[in-house]
């Protein structure tokens, strides 16, 4: 009579598929049960990730290293009281109002002027430009003169307008919101917010 072949498999057999249970299960616990928090720079690789992997939104300027953020950027500018316009129409120098210290760069300015007659009895004619230490670029609305009644109790004695420039500064320099009167004998202020973006090239109007 033949004898049939033992199908058990052997010890050696049965030890090695343990092993590899285990070690795949271990893999696959590590893979998803890590502990919060648990991966840090240690274990990502170099350039591992990249734009694709980051959230939109999730970054801020301050976690890009200099240089790496967008060459755009907005400069802004709050005043904060009225300055009174002592500078009339033949002074040498005009009575600055506002001014935005920028870096190197080609920028779009704009400024909101809010000017006010402080008299009771005389009309107040205030005269504001925006100007720069560099060249301008392109003009927009870059001065304005206001006529503006007395102060009897309603807005006619108060108004604001809108200025706007392209400048380019060579090297770091300043814009500015400057402001005369018609007469020292006018009793005007004036404030302003500003905003400068800086842009790669500005195109001839």
């Amino acid at each position: 009579m033949s004898q049939k072949p033992d199908r058990r498999p052997s010890a050696a057999l049965i030890v090695s598929a343990l092993a590899l249970v285990v070690a795949l299960g271990g893999t696959a616990y590590a893979a998803v049960q890590l502990p919060k928090n648990s991966v840090g720079a240690a274990q990502i690789k170099k350039n591992a990730v990249r734009s694709g992997e980051v959230k939109n939104g999730s970054l801020k300027a301050r976690d890009l290293k200099k240089g790496a953020a967008d060459p755009a950027v907005t400069v802004l500018a709050v005043n904060q009281a009225l300055v009174p316009i002592t500078a009339d129409v033949n002074a040498p120098n005009r009575t600055v109002v506002r001014t935005l210290d920028l870096a190197a760069g080609s920028y779009y300015v704009e400024a909101a002027v809010f000017v006010e007659n402080l008299s009771g009895a005389q009309i107040g004619e205030p005269r504001c430009f925006l100007r720069s230490t560099g060249a301008t670029l392109a003009g927009g609305t870059m001065g304005f003169y206001a006529l503006l009644r007395p102060d009897t109790g309603s807005d006619v004695y108060r108004d604001q307008f809108q200025l706007d420039a392209a400048f380019r500064l060579p090297a770091a320099g300043t814009v500015l919101v400057e402001c005369t009167k018609q007469s020292g004998a006018q009793s005007v202020s004036a404030a302003a917010s500003m905003s400068a973006i800086r842009v790669g090239a500005v195109a001839a109007p």
